[in-house]
């Protein structure tokens, strides 16, 4: 009987770590046990890691610049999944935005994903303003 409870426990710490690490590779949220140890790990590598030179603005309206391009050819194309394409372009398009306002301190608005068609003309005129173009 000690030895079929022991079994027992065992499948259930079994499924219990297996539906935690789910559950941390869905929501990309550690659990509790976890997360003291993955917070000390991430600020000694954080220590160790040069932080990158960032990009002269120069170099990011180019490629804000070859973006736009880009976007404007797949919006001419006929190509397959034409969608997709768009919204990979525009997100990439509005990371590079992104990146371009915050080296010439421009303020960026904080969103997840791509940005509003309103935010990206703020932003664009902003950047217009500012005496930069691409």
């Amino acid at each position: 009987m000690p030895l079929l409870l022991g079994n027992v426990a065992g499948f259930a710490v079994f499924v219990a770590t297996g539906v935690s690490v789910l559950r941390w590779i869905n929501s990309g949220q550690p659990p509790r046990v976890v997360r003291p140890a993955l917070g000390w790990a991430r600020v000694r590598l954080e220590a160790r890691r040069p932080r990158p030179e960032p990009l002269p603005p120069v170099l990011l309206a180019l490629e804000l610049s070859r973006l736009a391009d880009h976007i404007r050819r797949v919006e001419e194309s006929n190509l397959p999944r034409k969608a997709e394409r768009l919204m990979a372009a525009r997100l990439a398009y509005d990371h590079a935005l992104r990146d371009y306002c915050r080296a010439v301190d421009i303020p960026v608005p904080t969103a997840i994903r791509g940005l509003s068609r309103e935010q990206r003309f703020h932003m664009e005129s902003a950047l217009i303003g500012a005496g930069h173009e691409w």
